[in-house]
């Protein structure tokens, strides 16, 4: 393959991107924030501003931009772009290269995913729009859960609600599926078992493994199960959410459980890990216990159905640099088996238990735009697959 490889993820208000060279050596990375509702957007990479045009206000002049102006001056032209795509239904399983048929059926799953999938479509479009005729290729979020046993994809409801699509589907896929790798590139052989994977973001699951494929997640139907997040509540009684559609409205409780819940919700302050961990106030205090007593449970959860837990690994950007957040979660644990060695931990080490511990814990760094960019690689290459 000549030419760099472009892995984009395409939020409502925000471009995350990644450059890699054809033999998938990192060359770059950043991102663009402040995308649409009026604002300047922002733009940051490899930890330096990017001063953007402000006219430049929706993805596909922002691609176009970060195409002509940023990426190809700087790694010269582009060969294939892989894209983050939220949701593929039943129907992918591993990623594929896009024409208008793949494009077509995308789209019939934006329903499944409205806070993502038009923003994932959007920027397939606009590369379309800068790069025509170069490959693109869909990498998909939940198809690194289609190896979940049937009867835990299913709801207790009627069987015809699952014939219409209603079943869990999971998703982070995307990091799990490059966590997954990084374990066995690190421990080889011991990396197989049963492994439980913390992905703690502004979205946050948790997926279990069974010699690295995924045997169960937390998120079901919508990224709205399961852990606590950011700003959407995690597992809730279905009672409550009639009792709020009843007196709010479909639409307002829509928003809320989207954006205005979660630690956010629970606190008052902000949907910001950092910020709570460094706020002295109860409300801070409260939404941080939360947050670890669900992550606690989650956990347990995930060991009961894949039969066990040989490592557990924390991930994201919680995972990844919370430390006081890892440390109480391990120390509810313990039970399991989890010694916690304090300096690893406050060091951010890729293990941060002791050499004593019956069970090992990791952090391990999330790389999704790897994981898209390898996928690429495979099928844009010159084999094609």
């Amino acid at each position: 393959m000549d030419g760099s490889i472009l892995a984009l993820n395409c939020g409502s208000s925000s471009i995350k991107f990644a450059v890699f060279s054809a033999d998938l050596a990192s060359l770059f990375k950043g991102q663009v924030e402040n995308i649409g509702g009026g604002l300047s957007p922002r733009g940051i990479i490899e930890g330096k501003h990017l001063v953007l045009d402000p006219s430049l206000a929706a993805h596909d002049s922002i691609i176009a931009h970060l195409i002509g102006d940023i990426i190809v001056p700087r790694s010269g032209a582009v060969a294939a772009v892989g894209h983050r795509v939220v949701h593929g239904s039943t129907v992918f399983s591993r990623p594929v290269l896009i024409d208008e048929v793949i494009r077509a059926r995308i789209a019939e799953f934006a329903p499944l995913a409205p806070s993502h999938q038009p923003h994932n479509l959007a920027g397939i479009d606009a590369v379309e729009h800068a790069l025509p005729g170069v490959p693109q290729v869909a990498c998909f979020d939940t198809a690194f859960h289609r190896t979940i046993a049937e009867h835990l994809q299913l709801f207790a409801l009627p069987k015809r609600f699952a014939d219409e699509g209603l079943r869990r589907f999971g998703f982070h896929g995307l990091s799990y599926d490059g966590v997954a790798g990084e374990l066995a590139r690190r421990h080889g052989a011991s990396a197989g078992g049963l492994a439980v994977i913390c992905h703690l973001g502004n979205g946050c699951s948790i997926a279990g493994l069974v010699d690295g494929r995924s045997a169960w997640t937390s998120m079901g139907f919508t990224p709205l199960e399961g852990l606590i997040m950011g700003r959407r509540p995690g597992r809730l009684d279905p009672g409550v959410v009639l009792w709020l559609v009843e007196r709010h409205g479909v639409e307002a409780v829509d928003t809320m459980l989207n954006t205005e819940s979660g630690i956010l919700g629970i606190s008052g302050i902000s949907s910001d890990m950092r910020t709570l961990l460094a706020h002295d106030s109860e409300p801070a205090r409260l939404a941080v216990t939360m947050f670890v007593d669900r992550l606690v449970q989650e956990i347990g959860a995930a060991a009961a159905a894949i039969g066990g837990i040989d490592r557990l690994v924390f991930t994201g950007g919680i995972g990844e640099n919370a430390a006081a957040i890892r440390a109480r979660t391990l120390d509810a644990l313990g039970w399991l088996g989890f010694e916690l060695d304090e300096m690893a931990n406050g060091a951010h080490a890729t293990t941060i238990t002791t050499t004593a511990s019956p069970r090992a814990a990791h952090v391990i760094a999330a790389d999704e735009e790897r994981v898209i960019a390898r996928a690429t690689a495979k099928l844009a290459g010159p084999d094609q697959g």
